[in-house]
């Protein structure tokens, strides 16, 4: 059974953009896809480990983004929603 968790922005600061090019762009990107993206996928796409993968996370969180958490078939994906109301 699927299941959503949204996780809300800790900031009321402005949300920015990464330059492009970086592998904080490719994670937004890949968040920001459809069908978003598992930590697996952030590992392998960026190089990085999951504890940096969960940092940057929480480092988006903490710029104003949204982060919603859909659990399903053995796996979390994480999807960037934008700026939190």
């Amino acid at each position: 059974m699927a299941s959503t968790h949204v996780t809300e922005s800790r900031s009321d600061k402005p949300q920015r953009l990464p330059r492009a090019g970086t592998k904080q762009a490719l994670l937004v990107g890949m968040l920001m896809r459809a069908s978003g993206a598992t930590i697996r996928e952030l590992v392998e796409e960026t190089g990085w480990k999951a504890n940096t993968v969960h940092s940057a996370l929480a480092t988006l969180r903490n710029s104003g983004s949204s982060i919603v958490v859909d659990f399903s078939e053995d796996q979390r994906r994480y999807h960037l929603t934008g700026k939190s109301a």
